[in-house]
């Protein structure tokens, strides 16, 4: 039975490689070298981690307005610093050398279109952008009329995936303001310096703004979906840590995005709620 599964999973894998060609897609090893090489054109290092997103895939193949039963013509990957062993060339000769990045970087994540060959790198400076080009080029829609499902996509590539870009609660607030302090105050160190300026701002915070009421709302209107927001941003930390109070002062904002039936994105401009040391 089990020799039967696995020729049976063979013919099938074996069917869709075949179709896959007959399409001219690139296949997984040549998706990965247009990664590497989108990265490689600002970041030139020997070698990358890539970790394929498969289930981003899916939302493109239901968000597409033409052609929606393809299948998965676009492969999504989260790209890193890696170690490795590589050739260099030295005086004209190959020498074998060794890069150890330390969890150096994350450098995003990285869409490529098999059918295509044409590559969107969603970088925090330009993942706003990058999204507008690769909805039109994709010919993808937002599920209208509340788009919570076009929304979360566009927040997990643009954004990230991080807690902080969402907030729905008094509790997770309270957890990301106290990790933020912790990390700021007492990176390294057993003492609990960071307690005492976190419990001062927290206090603040709740007289301050005792009748608010967090989380995400969907709007619809005439021009497509109006989303309202929380977002945390807070000290700007850095590795490894350097010396001196840390900048910036943790912030609780909230954000506003109009989404469009043609699938394009506007981010209005953010409302700062509350903001101190």
């Amino acid at each position: 039975m089990g020799a039967f599964l696995l020729w049976t999973a063979l013919l099938l894998f074996g069917f869709r490689a075949e179709a896959n060609e007959a399409k001219g897609w690139l296949t997984d090893g040549q998706t990965r070298d247009v990664v590497a090489a989108t990265v490689h054109s600002r970041f030139p290092e020997p070698c990358y981690s890539m970790y394929h997103n498969e289930h981003l895939e899916g939302s493109v193949v239901s968000f597409r307005s033409n052609s929606p039963n393809e299948g998965a013509s676009v492969y999504f990957y989260r790209v890193a610093s890696d170690d490795c062993d590589y050739i260099a060339l030295e005086d004209g000769k190959p020498v074998r050398r060794k890069l150890v990045t330390m969890d150096c970087c994350e450098y995003g994540i990285v869409a490529v279109d098999r059918s295509t060959a044409k590559s969107y790198w969603f970088t925090q400076e330009e993942g706003a952008d990058v999204f507008e080009k690769f909805a039109r080029d994709e010919h993808m829609r937002p599920d209208l009329p509340a788009s919570r499902l076009f929304v979360a996509f566009y927040r997990e590539i643009v954004w990230g995936d991080s807690d902080e870009k969402e907030i729905t609660s008094l509790e997770q607030l309270r957890k990301s303001v106290q990790r933020n302090f912790e990390s700021a105050y007492s990176p390294y160190d057993k003492d609990r310096v960071w307690e005492r300026k976190f419990e001062i701002w927290w206090r603040r915070f709740l007289s301050r703004n005792s009748q608010l009421t967090l989380g995400t709302t969907y709007e619809p209107i005439s021009e497509g979906t109006r989303v309202r927001g929380f977002s945390l941003s807070g000290f700007k930390l850095t590795v490894p840590r350097s010396d001196g109070p840390p900048k910036g002062k943790p912030t609780l904002s909230q954000w506003t995005l109009l989404i469009k039936s043609d699938g394009t994105v506007e981010r209005l401009p953010s409302k700062a709620i509350y903001s101190n040391r």
